[in-house]
C-alpha cells in the first residue's frame, strides 16, 4: 500500500485497503484486518491455510501458462483476496543458459525454499501444482526435470 493510499484510508472512516498480508502482520498495531466472505459463502480469515486452500482448489489446468488470479477462488476455506507472485521468462530466450539457470534457481525454490517461505508468511505452491509447473517446463520449455548442480546453495 502506497503511503498516498494509507493516507486516504485512515482518514476516511470505516475505509478498507488492500495490502499484503506480511506487511499487515508487521504492523497489527496499526493495521487490522478481518474475515472475508468466500465463493462458498463461507467467512473466512486471512492465514496461510486459507491462502493456502485458494491456492489448492484452483483451477491451473484450465489456463495458458497458469496465468491465473486467485480472486475468489473456490473452496469452503478459500481465501478470496488470494494473490500470487509470477515470474515472466520467454519461451525462446536468447541465451537458453541464462534461462536454464533462472529455472534452476525457481525449481530450487520450490523444492527448498519451503520453510523460508513460510518464515516470511509466504505460502508455498500446492504439490499438485509443482508437478504441472514441471511438466509444462519439459513440454514447451524443453527443461530437464532435475535441479543443475550450479545452483547448489553454499551455506
Amino acid at each position: 500500500m502506497t503511503a498516498s493510499l494509507r493516507s486516504s484510508v485512515s482518514l476516511v472512516p470505516g475505509a478498507i485497503g488492500y495490502l499484503e498480508y506480511t506487511y499487515a502482520l508487521q504492523r497489527l498495531d496499526r493495521v487490522s484486518f478481518g474475515m472475508v466472505q468466500n465463493s462458498a459463502g463461507n467467512y473466512v480469515v486471512p492465514d496461510a491455510e486459507s491462502f493456502q486452500a485458494a491456492a489448492t482448489n484452483a483451477d491451473w489446468k484450465a489456463e495458458q501458462d497458469f496465468h491465473l488470479v486467485l480472486t475468489n477462488a473456490p473452496g469452503e476455506d478459500a481465501y478470496p483476496i488470494t494473490a500470487t507472485t509470477f515470474l515472466l521468462m520467454p519461451k525462446a530466450p536468447k541465451s537458453p543458459e541464462r534461462s536454464a539457470a533462472a529455472i534452476d534457481f525457481v525449481r530450487w525454490s520450490l523444492e527448498n525454499g519451503k520453510s523460508e517461505a513460510q518464515t516470511l508468511n509466504y505460502v508455498p505452491l500446492p504439490p499438485a501444482l509443482i508437478d504441472q509447473i514441471e511438466r509444462y517446463w519439459r513440454e514447451s520449455v524443453g527443461v530437464g526435470p532435475t535441479v543443475s548442480s550450479s545452483t547448489k546453495v553454499k551455506h
